[in-house]
């Protein structure tokens, strides 16, 4: 009977030294699993076998604007009325006191040159705002003993009322004094409270083509996506595939810098900056206050700053 006793007692301290094996293997398994997904977590994969190499970036961007929520109708009128000031102001003085003593002293010496030249009015080109600030875009027209009509342009911001600074942008002839603001004409809606999710809606769009800098091959990959976003695929495919091919890895180089407003044509302009490590770009995003829609995406600016007619 003790024989029997003990080898029962073999056995169980046997199977109670397993079970303990057992229960030990199970409790370290899981620790084991732990180690081996950290393990994997901590091994690093170098970025440049996820993207091309060339496109790895720093995260460059450059200054854009806030789009203002406020009511375009109004300021419209403020570049109606700073207008008709400017006017009033040389009538009464014969003075461009809208300009700097150097500045007007350089634009009537042009005028000068020949005898029988004069500066008749101003008119208003356009309105808008960029990273300096809001501006109106003004012609000095002058006239002589010709059918031709020079325009001297000038961009001038201003706060509130007043003229703040001026920059020369370029001259014109053209038998008519241009004009692309008219009074008399209802702004309509802007564009501008909509713009920004129109650029994010694009962005993603190329995101989501995969036609980013090292896809994109040729503008007519964009067709479909301008037709997606109902742009003009004919003058939107070749915007959009200069703005990919130029993008960074993350398609976030580039930002809305700032906006003009004409009534001829009856556009909303958006111009769209974007920054590589070399180089800087800019495109054109238009709004038709006509068809209340995003209708083109193009290279350059466009403006009606150079218009001629």
């Amino acid at each position: 009977m003790k024989k029997l006793n003990k080898k029962y007692i073999k056995w169980i301290i046997v199977l109670f030294l397993l079970a303990m094996i057992v229960v030990s293997y199970a409790l370290n398994l899981g620790k084991i699993k732990d180690k081996t997904v950290d393990s994997i977590a901590q091994i690093t994969i170098p970025f440049s076998l996820i993207v091309n190499p060339k496109n790895i970036d720093e995260d460059i961007a450059p200054k854009t604007i806030s789009l203002d929520k406020s009511d375009m109708s109004k300021t419209k009128q403020q570049a109606l009325n700073l207008v008709s000031t400017i006017n009033d102001d040389y009538h009464n003085t014969n003075e461009l006191s809208f300009l700097s003593n150097k500045q007007e002293k350089a634009l009537l010496k042009r005028v000068h040159k020949k005898s029988h030249r004069y500066i008749t009015n101003m008119t208003l080109l356009n309105f808008g705002k960029d990273t300096h600030g809001k501006y109106i875009t003004v012609s000095c027209n002058r006239y002589d003993d010709t059918k031709n009509i020079v325009s001297y342009r000038y961009r001038l911001y201003y706060r509130d009322d007043s003229i703040v600074s001026a920059k020369y942008l370029n001259t014109k002839t053209n038998k008519y004094a241009p004009q692309y603001v008219m009074e008399n004409i209802d702004l309509g809606n802007s564009g501008v409270n909509q713009a920004q999710n129109f650029v994010q809606r694009f962005k993603t769009a190329i995101i989501n083509s995969n036609l980013t800098a090292t896809n994109a091959n040729e503008p007519g990959n964009f067709n479909q996506i301008s037709i997606n976003l109902g742009l003009d695929p004919d003058k939107s495919n070749t915007g959009l595939f200069n703005l990919a091919k130029n993008s960074n890895s993350r398609v976030s180089n580039f930002g809305i810098v700032g906006y003009q407003i004409s009534d001829v044509p009856r556009y909303t302009r958006f111009y769209l900056k974007q920054l590589s490590k070399s180089n800087t770009y800019y495109y054109t995003l238009t709004y038709s206050r006509n068809s209340s829609r995003f209708i083109n995406f193009q290279k350059d600016i466009i403006s009606t700053d150079s218009q001629n007619k």
